[in-house]
């Protein structure tokens, strides 16, 4: 029994000595300072960000997606999502989130601008093409005119005409 008392005793005397629960202890308030400092740098972003927002979201698992924001609480973000051909609004705890970061839509690559003005090039193009052919019938009219006066011509013959008997 003196032995297993010992024992015990120089154990608990290495361990306080060493300081391996003070260790534990300070891993596991590093670990919780590394999530609330997440926490607090997501907040921040979001922040920044109203409803109506396109955002990149990354969650702590790994997982990306584009969201738009639809609403803002202290714990929890509320998003709408397209996952396949559906949309869905999905509620996401802060604390789930790894990063969030605001989409600029004016950092658009090279090929989506080409492929704009190329869109609006050929749209001018194509209202320019609208306006020749709508100016065009404008010279009609005189042709249209002469044929008129030659359907009305006769007719006014015969009006001439029959007074003269």
């Amino acid at each position: 029994m003196k032995r297993v008392f010992a024992v015990v005793l120089l154990a608990v005397l290495v361990t306080s000595a060493l300081g391996i629960d003070h260790s534990v202890s300070a891993s596991q308030s590093g670990d919780q300072r590394r999530a609330e400092q997440q926490r607090t740098a997501v907040a921040n972003d979001l922040a920044g960000m109203q409803q109506g927002t396109t955002a990149s979201l990354e969650r702590k698992d790994g997982t990306k997606f584009d969201v738009v924001i639809q609403e803002i609480t202290a714990d929890n973000v509320t998003v709408l999502r397209q996952i396949r051909d559906q949309v869905t609004s999905e509620t996401i705890p802060i604390s789930d989130i790894a990063r969030v970061k605001k989409k600029s839509l004016k950092k658009m690559g090279t090929a989506s601008k080409v492929l704009i003005v190329t869109a609006v090039t050929l749209g001018v193009l194509f209202v320019a093409a609208l306006a020749t052919c709508s100016v065009a019938p404008a010279n009609a009219p005189a042709s249209t005119d002469a044929h008129s006066d030659e359907l009305d011509g006769p007719s006014k013959m015969k009006l001439t005409a029959s007074p003269s008997r």
